[in-house]
């Protein structure tokens, strides 16, 4: 099946992982570009072409030297908006498709990027999936975000070590995320554990 593709710009490092973190585990989407600024935000639309872009309406310049910037992605259509602080220009708001706050809970986000993808890719609503994981594995995420190896893992909760390795690998496999540091923010962001245990 084909894929949505999306850009997400973000300059919050945390709500920009937790973002691609939800986009990349709804079927049918997927984030092919992450940034933290849109300062070659045109000539990324245009080599990528992406479907949708997600950017906090704060990073579009402000100054007068830049009163003619734009983004060449009809709005309306095609861009949603990310608020994590109230923006400066609250008259721009209307313009977007979608307003994802940084208050929405994950399911709220969820609906609303399920209301955009579904309609583009002209499927029923049973292609969201959201991949939940079991109670163990939320266990075990939450070990690994705070830093531990797999054999202090085994030894807390009285598994093998290849019992855990097994664990981690379907956590990655449900959430597409291969790293340590997105999967401690994916547990941060879903109350898993909190920042100041991460060693």
């Amino acid at each position: 099946m084909e894929r949505l593709q999306f850009i997400v710009a973000e300059k919050s490092y945390l709500v920009r992982k937790g973002m691609v973190s939800i986009i990349n585990r709804i079927e049918g989407a997927v984030v092919i570009k992450e940034m933290d600024n849109l300062d070659n935000i045109n000539s990324e639309i245009l080599t990528l072409n992406p479907d949708f872009l997600l950017v906090n309406p704060n990073l579009i310049p402000k100054s007068e030297d830049h009163r003619n910037f734009h983004i060449n992605m009809d709005l309306s259509e095609k861009v949603i908006a990310i608020l994590t602080v109230s923006p400066y220009r609250k008259g721009m708001l209307p313009v977007f498709r979608e307003i994802i706050d940084l208050q929405d809970s994950k399911e709220v986000i969820y609906q609303k990027l399920k209301s955009i993808i579904n309609p583009a890719l002209r499927e029923s609503p049973g292609s969201f999936i959201s991949n939940e994981l079991s109670e163990r594995e939320k266990t075990i995420l939450a070990y690994v975000a705070k830093g531990m190896t797999n054999k202090e893992i085994a030894e807390i909760l009285f598994l093998s070590t290849h019992t855990v390795i097994t664990h981690r690998k379907n956590i990655t496999s449900k959430l597409g995320i291969k790293t340590i540091s997105g999967l401690t923010i994916y547990a941060i962001l879903n109350n898993l554990i909190k920042m100041e245990d991460v060693r």
